[in-house]
């Protein structure tokens, strides 16, 4: 074999290994979970845990499970998270089941078999140990090496701890005095059979998008596409459906369901493939069914007879993940888009908050971020933030995309719309919402000192939203503190730095450092909030972080204050936007999980109407079939959750049958919306005129 021959085998090897290496990745997930109590109890704990699963003990979620012996229990919906993270246990109708993994651990409890599955499961568990081969070293020094290495901005040290946590419970590390751990024996043994992710895969730079061939989509699913481009109009007719598909390894399950339907076949023989080939519940397979069919991978050609499309066919045919995106996207908003606007390192938030403009919100945006992932058209950079690949910049050169910015004009003028017919019951808000916005962007606002106003706008609105304030100013100290009590009734404490910029951007020039810590020292502050028209790019962003300071444009702020108004937020829930890392996005995924809830409700109430009194009451399940076309498309367990809130005590407006039916199966009627209604409104209206009496 000549030389040239042996160098492109070499090369070919060295592709598939680093093709493999970002694949390893892609399948991890970045946070262990969390499993209560002290580390030395860890692993006796989760021995005893899947004991009692294997033995129906987890029936009920909200029970507690007998491990007094070992530690004060929490309840298994806690247990559940870490359990379920580490695929040792499954949900199957509202039970925890043990897995394959759960099996194999019953039998053989090592805690090597148990780190073999966090490594497996989660990035940076095996890579940590490498580095503590090499030479012992402090927690601080090894986070050190591995955000060197790995390009990381953790703010602090608990991600790391929780690592080395694991390492040293599962016995492949161990201290040595001094602060510093080493490697044992049996960590060493780890080390030979775990596949490792090498930091230069992560920061390679790829074939340039000219270098890289696409193939061309079959002539079924290219008729989608020209169809598309061919009426630009049919872009705003993509639907915004749910996604869930099974996980992991999404796009490959989905082609092993769509190939069971590649000839017709009866719904109840399709739901039965998939619930005993992904372990699933009838009800979830039930509710995967909407996706399936607004995704243009199946249709209905008889009465509960489905068979797969042209397209799904064609991409059954030649197997290229890229013929699914196509499929996809001529179905379903955001998908090509993504790549678009990912086209640099972009945080996730700033992508969900795009997505919204399609109308989807974070959930579905984080499913079709899943889908492109797998695909191999986005990739992520470090946590929260994701970048199209080369392959995917070079994909959506001959992807025909929507008008990003007449979506925008479009997405403004429903906003100024609403904003125009907004109720007078609001005006409180919006006049405080408007000031803000006016002050944000004028530091000479109100004829007063430079940024007085905007400081005491912000004050208003976190007034508003029931937070205890006070506005300093001045020079020498912070703008505003923020107070409120957390659940264990300790006073919490926020210092808050308003920067109102004539631009409408605030760049990291305009921070002090040491002013901040200096200000933060003095009012024993845990988080330190920066308030700004805008911020103007990257760098501002990547301080923070490091700093620890969390960056608040006046828009969120304001939209975060008529989400309080509008869904009843509690202070704990808004201070979210507080913390540094991902406090934004939890906050965003409450909002939209509690708007989903009303929409929800909205829909359910209509359906009770109109017909409950042919049915003789309705179950979860029968509104489950009812609205599994609608709009909103709820899952069977949200509607369980609706039902059972709308039967409590205390709203009433749902009665339910006495039957011992499981919960999806519990009929309901609606008996006194009015009197119910009434009562709520006469209980709320008797709290706000005691609040405004008080102050």
């Amino acid at each position: 074999m000549n030389q040239k021959n042996i160098d492109n085998n070499e090369s070919k090897t060295n592709s598939i290994d680093i093709q493999k290496q970002k694949n390893e990745w892609r399948k991890k997930a970045w946070t262990i979970p969390e499993i209560r109590g002290r580390k030395q109890i860890w692993y006796t704990l989760v021995k005893k845990l899947v004991e009692l699963v294997d033995l129906g003990q987890a029936y009920d979620l909200d029970a507690v499970p007998d491990v007094q012996e070992i530690t004060q229990s929490q309840s298994w919906r806690t247990y559940a998270t870490f359990l379920k993270g580490v695929g040792l246990v499954r949900n199957q109708a509202g039970r925890l089941m043990l897995s394959d993994v759960g099996m194999k651990f019953l039998a053989e409890p090592t805690q090597r078999y148990l780190a073999d599955q966090i490594h497996d499961r989660f990035r940076l568990f095996g890579e940590v140990l490498s580095i503590l081969e090499i030479e012992p070293a402090t927690v601080e020094e090894t986070d050190k090496q591995l955000c060197n290495r790995y390009g990381l901005n953790w703010k602090n040290l608990s991600n790391i701890r929780r690592r080395m946590d694991w390492l040293e419970v599962l016995g492949l590390i161990q201290a040595i005095g001094n602060h510093k751990w080493k490697v044992t024996d049996a960590g060493r043994e780890a080390l030979k059979d775990w596949y490792l992710i090498k930091p230069e895969v992560l920061k390679l730079t790829f074939l340039e998008s000219d270098d890289i061939e696409i193939n061309n989509p079959p002539e079924e699913i290219a008729i989608l596409l020209q169809h598309l481009a061919g009426k630009p109009e049919m872009h705003k007719k993509r639907c915004t459906y749910n996604i869930w598909v099974p996980s992991p390894n999404r796009i490959e399950n989905l082609r092993i369901i769509i190939q069971n339907a590649s000839d017709q076949i009866a719904k109840s023989d399709l739901f039965e493939f998939i619930a005993n080939k992904f372990n699933l519940r009838l009800s979830s397979v039930e509710s995967m069914l909407p996706f399936l069919k607004a995704s243009g991978l199946l249709e209905e050609v008889g009465r509960n007879i489905y068979i797969a499309t042209p397209a799904a066919k064609a991409w059954l045919e030649t197997g290229n993940d890229l013929d699914f995106i196509r499929i996809l996207h001529a179905n379903m908003q955001f998908v090509g888009e993504m790549i678009k606007v990912a086209e640099c390192d972009t945080i996730r938030n700033d992508i969900y908050a795009r997505a919204k403009l399609y109308g989807l919100n974070a959930e579905k945006a984080r499913w079709i971020a899943g889908f492109l992932l797998e695909a191999g058209l986005l990739e992520e950079t470090q946590y929260l933030h994701l970048k199209a690949t080369h392959t995917g910049m070079r994909f959506i050169v001959d992807l025909p995309l929507a008008d990003v910015s007449r979506e925008v004009s479009e997405q403004k003028k429903k906003s100024d719309e609403k904003e125009i017919a907004v109720s007078p019951s609001i005006s409180k808000l919006e006049q405080v919402c408007n000031r803000l916005h006016k002050t944000a962007i004028d530091p000479g606002a109100e004829g007063k000192a430079s940024g007085v106003a905007f400081e005491e706008a912000i004050a208003d609105i976190f007034c508003f939203m029931g937070f205890e304030v006070r506005r300093i100013g001045g020079s020498g100290d912070t703008d505003v503190v923020v107070k409120w009590r957390n659940e264990e009734d300790k006073y919490i404490v926020a210092i808050v730095d308003a920067k109102s910029k004539t631009g409408g951007r605030v760049s990291h020039t305009d921070i002090s450092d040491i002013a901040l810590d200096t200000h933060k020292e003095k009012h024993n502050a845990d988080y330190v909030v920066i308030v700004g028209p805008e911020f103007s790019d990257g760098t501002i962003r990547a301080h923070a972080r490091k700093k620890g300071f969390s960056l608040v444009t006046e828009k969120q702020l304001t939209e975060i204050a008529r989400a309080s108004k509008e869904l009843g937020l509690s202070l704990q829930e808004i201070a979210l936007a507080f913390q540094t890392c991902n406090g934004l996005s939890q906050l965003e995924e409450i909002i939209s999980t509690k708007k989903r809830k009303l929409d929800i409700i909205s829909e359910v109430i209509p359906k009770f109407l109109g017909e409950q009194e042919l049915l003789d009451g309705l179950s979860p399940r029968d509104m489950f079939l009812l609205l599994r076309d609608s709009n909103e498309s709820p899952s069977l367990d949200e509607l369980i959750n609706v039902f059972e809130m709308l039967a409590r005590e205390e709203i009433g407006i749902l009665k339910r049958d006495d039957g011992k039916d499981s919960p999806e199966n519990v009929r309901y009627i609606l008996k006194g919306a009015e009197k119910a209604i009434n009562h709520l409104r006469a209980l709320a209206l008797a709290i706000e005129k005691g609040i405004q009496v008080r102050s």
